[in-house]
């Protein structure tokens, strides 16, 4: 097995045994069981169970956001909003594994300093959410209010088309939107 296979695998390994198990309760030489490597070359690839979880959360963040940082226009509008939004859910719902993963992954303290591995996703949103609001596309409220809402709405969203199979997606989307779109 080639070097980067072997990680590869390791990490898928980890991905599944985190979802069924849970983080905390999936050891190391379980993932090297299911990985079919040694437990001393699980280590070879990551100093620490926390370096394992650390590089697996990092590097499914980068994958869902790289491309949706592309996909929001140079100004918050419906349209730009919209097309973001409804395609971090296709993520979602496309890539249920990894975003069970991840909702586990943001609220456990393995999450911590993440934000220095991956591009600043963030920071662009706010700014995007900012100048919405300067131009009174969105309601004067806190930015981070705002992104924090479209979190939740976007997981909860996914949550629900995952257990449903309903192919709507733009009905809530709009849904979202209603709540921070500006009003006179």
């Amino acid at each position: 097995m080639v070097v980067e296979d072997k990680k590869k695998k390791i990490l898928e390994s980890a991905l599944k045994l985190f979802n069924e198990k849970g983080i905390d309760n999936t050891p190391t030489t379980l993932i090297s069981k299911e990985a079919d490597v040694a437990t001393g070359t699980l280590y070879i690839y990551f100093k620490t169970k926390v370096d394992l979880i650390s590089e697996l959360g990092t590097s499914i963040q980068e994958e869902s956001l790289t491309s949706f940082l592309d996909l929001i226009e140079s100004s918050v509008g419906y349209e730009s909003l919209e097309k973001f939004w409804l395609e971090r859910v296709e993520w979602g719902v496309n890539n249920p594994d990894k975003y069970k993963f991840m909702i586990q992954f943001k609220s456990s303290p393995y999450n911590i300093n993440t934000e220095d591995k991956i591009p600043d996703h963030e920071k662009k949103l706010l700014n995007l959410i900012e100048e919405g609001i300067k131009n009174k596309i969105l309601k004067d409220l806190p930015p981070k209010y705002i992104s924090g809402f479209f979190s939740s709405h976007y997981i909860f969203t996914v949550e629900y088309i995952i257990q449903t199979k309903t192919k709507e997606r733009k009905i809530f989307f709009e849904t979202f939107f209603d709540g921070i779109k500006y009003t006179n």
